[in-house]
């Protein structure tokens, strides 16, 4: 069956192409943060027309903070909305693959707040949806647009820094009180909340920017399993 595409925005011949319309999946803190910095972008080129929730009142509550026009209790009725062009999905880690699905199989462009899943087998389903119905598809990791961040990929490409050989990160937050954190069943751990950071600017500036050939990992866990 042929996925649907999300409609063109309507505009005159000839006028400039209208803004991209978001779609927001989960009305959490994430998706709260999200919408605030692209609220800081102009109007006509971003423009959020819809959120999602579980539950509608908290969406209804998200969409009036906002003013977005469109409020859905369900993530299935985001989906089918043919005003929206790419959804950013803010859930909880466990449920990135289903909803990251539900989205791709629409033939609706996702930007998933990272961890894209919980497991290379998991990124690549949602990679292989995406590739299968030609839809975009990314993990969003904020800190790869910092314009500080971009200058020194620039610089370490071009061997102003030399041949990197080490790269020492420290990143950390009062995290401890956070429920979600400490249960597998949720997605928790250092690795997938935070420890992606540096990791992709380690994968990045080291070793020509290819795989590691060796991984070896050190650390501590919780006694529910979660590191």
């Amino acid at each position: 069956e042929p996925c649907p595409t999300p409609e063109p925005p309507k505009a005159e011949p000839g006028a400039p192409p209208g803004p991209t319309r978001w779609g927001i999946c989960s009305a959490g803190a994430i998706s709260h943060d999200f919408v605030v910095a692209l609220k800081t972008l102009p109007p006509t080129e971003h423009t959020v027309v819809a959120v999602a929730a579980r539950d509608l009142g908290r969406a209804q509550a998200f969409a009036q903070r906002f003013g977005v026009p469109r409020a859905y209790g369900s993530y299935e009725e985001l989906a089918e909305d043919p005003d929206v062009d790419v959804v950013y999905v803010g859930v909880v880690n466990p449920a990135h693959l289903p909803t990251g699905l539900l989205f791709l199989r629409r033939g609706r462009a996702v930007l998933m707040e990272k961890p894209m899943a919980l497991g290379a087998h998991e990124v690549a389903e949602l990679v292989r949806t995406a590739r299968e119905r030609g839809v975009f598809l990314m993990e969003g990791f904020w800190t790869r647009f910092f314009p500080a961040w971009q200058r020194l990929r620039t610089m370490a490409a071009e061997g102003a820094l030399g041949s990197p050989l080490v790269l020492r990160g420290e990143l950390g937050f009062a995290l401890g009180g956070v429920p979600r954190l400490r249960e597998p069943g949720l997605g928790g751990g250092v690795l997938l909340d935070l420890g992606g950071y540096g990791l992709q600017m380690a994968l990045a500036l080291l070793g020509g920017g290819g795989p590691p050939k060796t991984l070896r990992a050190h650390g501590v866990l919780h006694p529910t399993g979660t590191d």
